[in-house]
């Protein structure tokens, strides 16, 4: 058997043109397809923990307790407290002051299902453009949840304590939205 040596010094190029068309063709392809993402912000702050910065003083202490609206997410439903009482609901006074409703089939919980009981939001609603009509000056809401309460179920509590909408008009309810730890 005979071998055949090889050339030494003479290298063959490689023809990249096939390689460098195809990515020339993929990298536009790929950008065009690519979904855009969409980040919401909801401006949330959390409770302010010692002092108020600016007390007044005792001679000019207002006569009305500060309303301290505070609405409380349960598995029950939802509880909505005023000047540090709750507001009672007068079909069931231990229970919560908006109970979960039945859902129509339609309507999708919080936690997706469809059926089932259901937070009553738009009852929420009335109940806090109640209370801002009463209190025009007040433009504050702590938001409380229990630790088993869905995600969306806050977002859409806050969603629904930030205005309410009447046909082609927003009504601006409570904007300032503070989150607190869970329901005690």
């Amino acid at each position: 058997m005979v071998r055949k040596k090889r050339e030494v010094g003479k290298l063959e190029e490689l023809d990249l043109m096939a390689a460098m068309n195809l990515i020339l063709i993929l990298i536009p392809l790929l950008l065009t397809s690519m979904e855009s993402v969409k980040i919401a912000v909801i401006n949330v702050s959390t409770p302010q923990i010692g002092p108020s910065s600016t007390a007044t003083p005792p001679d000019q202490k207002p006569d009305e307790k500060p309303l301290k609206l505070t609405i409380a997410l349960t598995d029950r439903g939802i509880t909505i407290f005023a000047r540090d009482q709750v507001i009672e609901n007068k079909d069931d006074p231990l229970g919560p002051t908006i109970p979960k409703i039945a859902s129509d089939g339609k309507t999708e919980s919080c936690n997706g299902d469809k059926g089932g009981k259901v937070y009553d939001f738009v009852k929420l609603q009335d109940k806090l453009e109640d209370l801002k009509n009463q209190n025009t000056t007040e433009d504050k809401i702590i938001i409380s949840a229990e630790p088993n309460i869905h995600y969306k179920c806050i977002i859409n509590a806050m969603d629904s304590s930030r205005e309410k909408k009447d046909g082609d008009k927003k009504i601006k309810l409570f904007p300032n939205v503070v989150l607190s730890a869970g329901v005690a």
